[in-house]
């Protein structure tokens, strides 16, 4: 039997079986055969294509959130690792289909359509480039780091064309995926963290510290609050030297917190964390913000804040740091995020009072390792340091070495860069302050570095 192709033999079937007249309906079902295998091709193809796409949007967002790990320091870093993870993830896209940009994101918290100038520089700087467009309480601008700019987010964009395999017989030979974004923001990113974390946030009240840089401290810090939610972000409070845990407590609006100066006599039995983690639900279950976003005034956190005095004692990097993780580790929350913010303007200085060794810097050193080792992030501060300020050290590895490198040593993987506005836009744990007028914005800057993972957004357009 000679084989005569599938719509010759349902023809020559139909025929055998039918009168005479009913060729012309095998005719029919043969020409209806192939616009219904035609559209079957088609099925199977789009279905194809939009496999592809769902690849292709799944790996522009893991090359968003890769690239955005190297932000705001390392765009050329950011944009490598961006490419590769798309191309990785995508086998079918070339690097020609790749295209990556930057933006710099910062609030527009009061609403009132302009971007936030205490966000820049910590956050991001656009520089020249600078151009906002605001919405829904962020700003938004280009960011070319090429130009000397800050970059905090990452937007990768891909698409190609899907060849079909089964289509072509009607006329279809390829499908489009379009072009797939995705923005990636690590840091503040205009708005606050949301990612959980028990922090304490350690304050220099020594002798060093002036009023006007008591001052500076305190709004740094009601900026940190501003930044966190209490529901979220829980905050115990550290003072250097520590608070003396006998004798009144602060008096008026600001009683009953616990912000009194120790004294060398009084040190042995100060606390060094004089106000608990607070926040909804935690050990303190106060809500240091309203629900308006305004700091609350009855919060022992911000009574404390408001009228901690100047201490007596000497600079004591290390045992603020011990006495911080060990804090957390005994009443933080299981499975959070756990970091130490310390801000200080000097080198360890012996005040008399605990132990000489305490107050050098291989101690610091080693008391932030031990805090890192047990998983807390620590970000340090230092408040008008320069390259002059020494370790008191008379041996070991820190003898005749900068605080700054102390500072940068104990923080959580960062590099030191020295006192200059690089250091403060390098998006490490490690900030250097020359100016005061930069304070509140590192602080929450600071915040957002031990909260602030990054996380893919929409921006305002």
């Amino acid at each position: 039997m000679r084989w005569r192709g599938v719509s010759g033999f349902c023809a020559g079937w139909l025929r055998s079986r039918l009168p005479a007249d009913a060729g012309q309906v095998a005719v029919l079902f043969a020409m209806m055969m192939v616009p219904i295998i035609g559209a079957g091709a088609l099925t199977l193809d789009i279905a194809n294509l939009w496999h592809e796409r769902q690849v292709a949007q799944y790996a522009v967002d893991a090359g968003a959130l890769g690239g955005a790990q190297s932000l705001p320091g390392d765009a050329a870093a950011a944009e490598a690792t961006a490419s590769a993870l798309v191309l990785a993830n995508a086998p079918s896209l070339t690097a020609a289909d790749v295209s990556i940009s930057f933006r710099c994101l910062v609030g527009d918290r009061n609403h009132d359509g302009v971007a936030d100038a205490s966000d820049i520089p910590s956050a991001c700087d656009p520089k020249a480039d600078a151009s906002w467009i605001v919405s829904g309480g962020l700003a938004v601008s280009p960011c070319v780091p090429a130009h000397g700019a800050k970059c905090n987010v990452i937007v990768v964009t891909a698409g190609t064309d899907v060849p079909f395999v089964l289509a072509p017989v009607i006329g279809f030979n390829h499908g489009d995926t379009g072009n797939l974004v995705a923005a990636a923001c690590r840091g503040l990113c205009g708005g606050p963290p949301t990612v959980p974390v028990d922090v304490v946030l350690v304050i220099d009240r020594t002798g060093s510290m002036s009023g006007a840089d008591i001052t500076n401290a305190r709004t740094a810090a009601n900026a940190l609050l501003s930044v966190y939610d209490p529901t979220r972000q829980w905050v115990a409070l550290g003072l250097l030297g520590p608070s003396r845990t006998t004798g009144a407590t602060c008096s008026g609006v600001n009683s009953p917190a616990r912000g009194l100066a120790a004294s060398s006599t009084q040190y042995a039995a100060g606390s060094w964390v004089p106000v608990a983690l607070s926040g909804t639900g935690a050990p303190l279950n106060e809500a240091y913000k309203n629900a308006d976003g305004t700091l609350n005034t009855s919060s022992t956190l911000v009574k404390a804040i408001r009228c901690f005095d100047t201490s007596g004692t000497g600079t004591n990097l290390s045992t603020p740091i011990t006495a911080a993780s060990q804090y957390l580790q005994a009443n933080g929350r299981v499975g959070v995020r756990k970091g130490i913010i310390l801000e200080t303007d000097g080198s360890p200085n012996y005040g008399g009072a605990g132990t000489a060794s305490d107050y050098t810097c291989v101690a610091a050193a080693n008391a932030a390792s031990t805090a890192k080792a047990a998983g807390i992030e620590i970000v340090t501060i230092g408040f008008g340091l320069a390259a002059g300020d020494l370790c008191p050290d008379s041996s070991g590895v820190y003898r005749n070495v900068s605080v700054l490198q102390l500072l940068s040593d104990m923080s959580t993987s960062s590099v030191n860069n020295g006192c200059t506005d690089a250091e403060n836009t390098d998006g490490d744990h490690f900030y250097c302050l020359p100016k005061t007028s930069q304070l509140q914005g590192i602080f929450e800057s600071a915040a957002a570095a031990v909260a602030g993972g990054p996380r893919l957004l929409v921006l305002p357009h």
